[in-house]
């Protein structure tokens, strides 16, 4: 990865470190909206209850608290994650099952500290970062986080590395758990020594599944934890006659294997979504958790490829065949699984992703042939005008050959390693000619949350799973 820190760039002023820094929380703030208002505890509410603003759907998972050396105390549903925060000295670790409502705890965390700093300069500025594209191949944390917020939020290399070094960096971490075992044990140290460089000054939250975390050896140098706990039958059964899934809560609560499998947030959720497409006596024949799991998954699918929507990508009946929205939904999934993405830009698809030597044979090819026509174009228009067309033409066929020869040296080669990358996707039938329709078109159906450009899909786990799914 290339060391943002050895980048020359103008000094920054403190004009222009004020200007960042707003330009920082106005995009933060944007996304955690954008995630949050399609997050699927809301998506509920809108397609169950619509038009209402049901303030019974609050945070549905108990939680319990363990601050220093304190004893552990289940936290009352007025006391906010915030108080949490603050009482652990502003470093908090969120730990829960796969599901069970980490992330969404750790965006609305991120929303009051978004206030907090819109409020005061003197407050650390939040930044929503995942762990999981960590490989330990460079020499410190500092410089791996440095660069992972120069490259999602644009921010001034020196200005960032200032941030960091003077803790004025608030880091919400997401994805440790994603890491291989001993990439995540190697994180853990890094963090704890970051957060010893920087004199217990640091603030920082980091999520993790507590079943992964527990496998580690070493533990976070962190003063809080909040463990999200299973949902209790009380709880179940209020949310789903809040939403009016009566009929689901009759059918379950009898059966302790889906009653348990409700017991997960995520689940109970494309549960209640998913009803119409799930068969109740099939599903109870499942015998082990996985199968059931699976087939709630799959009932989910179903449902948001086949529900009516009000569309306003395609026209009428001009929306991709089922098959086909699924097979482009399966393989970004694996692509993405492959390589532990959490999101991508659609402007910034990544080459790897061509797989094959003759993929990248083919890329080469086409990306050279495209900066040699640009350049050689660029070269007509201008010399034409100033000495005439023959000689125009003639050099223009020399700017042609250096544009094929140094196409990587232009500003412009970025859009075009793009558009070539989605050409030979396309021309594989990968995605289809206009993605980014499509990708909108798959937000809708509850698939993707969309930040701008970036894509991820609504849960990992539901990435996973479809990331197995056979694309033939």
């Amino acid at each position: 990865m290339l060391n943002i820190f050895n980048i020359r760039e103008k000094k920054p002023t403190p004009a222009m470190i004020f200007r960042q820094r707003q330009l920082l929380l106005a995009n933060l703030k944007n996304e955690i909206q954008q995630r949050l208002d399609t997050a699927l505890h809301k998506s509920v509410q809108l397609n169950l209850l619509p038009g209402q603003d049901n303030q019974n759907l609050g945070r549905l998972w108990d939680v319990e608290v363990k601050i220093t050396k304190r004893p552990t105390f289940s936290l009352s549903p007025e006391t906010s994650i915030l108080q949490v925060f603050e009482d652990a000295n502003r470093k908090l670790l969120i730990v829960g099952a796969d599901g069970a409502g980490k992330t969404t705890t750790l965006l609305k965390l991120a929303n009051k500290l978004i206030a907090l700093a819109e409020a005061d300069v003197n407050q650390p500025i939040p930044v929503l970062l995942n762990l999981s594209t960590w490989k330990g191949e460079i020499p410190s944390i500092m410089e791996w986080l440095a660069a992972q917020i120069n490259w999602k939020y644009n921010v001034n290399s020196e200005i960032c590395q200032q941030w960091l070094k003077n803790s004025q960096l608030l880091l919400l971490c997401d994805g440790i758990d994603e890491l291989e075992t001993e990439c995540q044990e190697l994180c853990i140290q890094e963090i704890n020594q970051l957060i010893l460089t920087l004199q217990g000054q640091l603030n920082l939250v980091v999520c993790a599944r507590l079943e992964e975390y527990k496998k580690c050896p070493s533990r976070l140098k962190l003063q809080g934890v909040i463990w999200l706990r299973p949902l209790k039958e009380n709880k179940i059964r209020e949310y789903l006659l809040n939403v009016r899934s009566r009929e689901l809560w009759e059918n379950i609560q009898d059966d302790p294997n889906l009653l348990e499998l409700a017991k997960n947030p995520l689940f109970l959720n494309m549960m209640t979504l998913a009803y119409e497409e799930i068969l109740i006596h099939s599903w109870k024949r499942f015998e082990t958790e996985d199968d059931r799991r699976s087939y709630v998954l799959n009932a989910y699918i179903r449902r948001q490829l086949n529900k009516e929507i009000s569309d306003r990508w395609y026209g009428k009946n001009k929306e991709p065949r089922t098959e086909q929205t699924r097979y482009w939904l399966t393989w970004l999934a694996e692509q993405m699984q492959g390589n532990l993405n959490d999101e991508f830009f659609l402007d910034k698809l990544p080459i790897f992703w061509l797989q094959t030597h003759q993929n990248l044979q083919i890329y080469n090819i086409i990306f050279k042939l495209l900066n040699a026509l640009i350049c050689g174009v660029i070269a007509w228009i201008f010399f034409k005008i100033i000495i005439g067309v023959n000689i125009a033409a003639f050099l223009a066929i020399i700017f042609g050959v250096i544009g094929a020869t140094m196409g990587e040296k232009f500003v412009s080669s970025a859009y075009i390693q793009n558009f070539t990358l989605r050409l030979i996707f396309w021309w594989h039938s990968y995605i289809p000619w206009n993605y980014g329709k499509f990708l909108n078109y798959s937000t809708e159906r509850l698939f993707f949350q969309r930040i701008g450009r970036r894509y991820r899909f609504i849960h990992n786990i539901l990435r996973e799973h479809l990331a197995k799914m056979p694309v033939d």
